[in-house]
């Protein structure tokens, strides 16, 4: 008889790292996360700038390994994504994934003269089952 493997997924609820909330002109947020436990987290952040966009506009996104029993973080981000924030009062997203380990998630709204509001969330593999 064969066996199948198949992936076992957690689907959190929406918005499990950071709840869609203003993030000012030119702030920035951290969120640490532990993903210790699992094999993978697929990472979705939504953007959506407000009813006017500056030339200085975008949101960084900014992923640091946060490493031994501390954690400590990271003095470099090891990936860097930009959304472009080009249309007012639009949503944009962006989708990535992570491996095992510990994380910084730092958000920064490029714009310095609007607010932006930012959410993240994050489904994860949690384990594999056999049948």
């Amino acid at each position: 008889m064969a066996t199948t493997t198949t992936p076992v997924m957690t689907f959190n609820a929406v918005d499990n790292i950071r709840a869609s909330a203003s993030l000012a002109a030119g702030a920035s947020d951290n969120a640490n996360v532990d993903y210790s436990a699992v094999f993978e987290v697929q990472i979705h952040i939504k953007n959506t700038p407000g009813g006017t966009v500056a030339a200085t506009r975008g949101l960084k996104i900014e992923i640091f390994k946060r490493t031994g029993s501390g954690p400590t973080t990271a003095d470099s981000p090891f990936i860097t994504y930009y959304l472009p924030s080009q249309t007012a009062s639009t949503a944009e997203s962006l989708d990535f994934y992570l491996s095992t380990g510990k994380y910084n998630i730092k958000v920064t709204n490029l714009d310095v003269a609007n607010a932006i509001t930012v959410a993240i969330g994050a489904d994860t593999l949690t384990s594999l089952s056999t049948a």
